[in-house]
């Protein structure tokens, strides 16, 4: 049995912001739920060869005919991604194109609840608006009713890179100024972002009443 919500995360660090609010959405449903890290499986982006036309089925030999069946079974999907250069992240860019398959004429999609979560450097640095819109909007074209976009403040990598400080290229001033000096106070976790983490655990409830109501129709 297919899990009725899913988790996707296009985060590739290992137990990341954007991960553990995703996780925090599914396992507040009470709900059984599956969690996907993006990158951890192979999602290539769409090559546009009308493969799927006839039947709704991606050509492409990679992970994403298994994964598109999960998306196909579930009522529900969680989408996490994150803001490099001011844009979504290429790993949920990737599947996002890939949706394309369900999508071409008969809306396989049409319908699912959906919640995005996305993270960003935040503190005033560009992306994390522009990013969440662009996974909301993709989502909003397959025909989900996205319920709300959730927003992480959460780190660049300069502050574990080891250069951060002295790099001419680095975040660290356009977020802290002229203390860039990486101290533990500065780094962010979504569970310390009260607001933020309050939403995604009063999400999970919302999706399983919602998706009772459907099944009862």
């Amino acid at each position: 049995m297919q899990a009725p919500i899913l988790g996707i995360s296009g985060s590739p660090i290992k137990n990341s912001n954007t991960d553990r609010l995703v996780q925090a959405v599914l396992e507040s449903s009470g709900l059984p739920s599956e969690f996907v890290k993006l990158s951890k499986v192979k999602v290539r982006p769409c090559i546009a060869c009308l493969g799927c036309t006839r039947d709704n089925i991606c050509k492409v030999r990679d992970d994403f005919p298994e994964l598109a069946e999960k998306v196909r079974a579930a009522g529900a999907i969680v989408m996490g991604g994150y803001s490099p250069y001011g844009s979504v992240d290429g790993f949920t860019k990737a599947f996002l194109e890939r949706l394309f398959s369900l999508r071409h004429q008969n809306g396989l999609n049409r319908g699912k609840l959906a919640v995005v979560v996305t993270t960003g450097i935040g503190r005033g640095a560009p992306g994390l608006e522009e990013a969440s819109d662009q996974i909301a909007h993709a989502l909003k074209l397959e025909g989900m009713d996205v319920l709300a976009q959730l927003k992480i403040v959460g780190n660049p990598e300069c502050m574990v890179c080891g250069f951060g400080q002295t790099c001419s290229m680095s975040a660290l001033p356009w977020i802290f100024g002229d203390d860039t000096e990486v101290t533990p106070e500065k780094f962010s976790r979504v569970e310390d972002q009260t607001e933020t983490w309050e939403q995604a655990k009063a999400l999970g409830p919302e999706i399983a009443g919602k998706l009772r109501e459907q099944m009862s129709m």
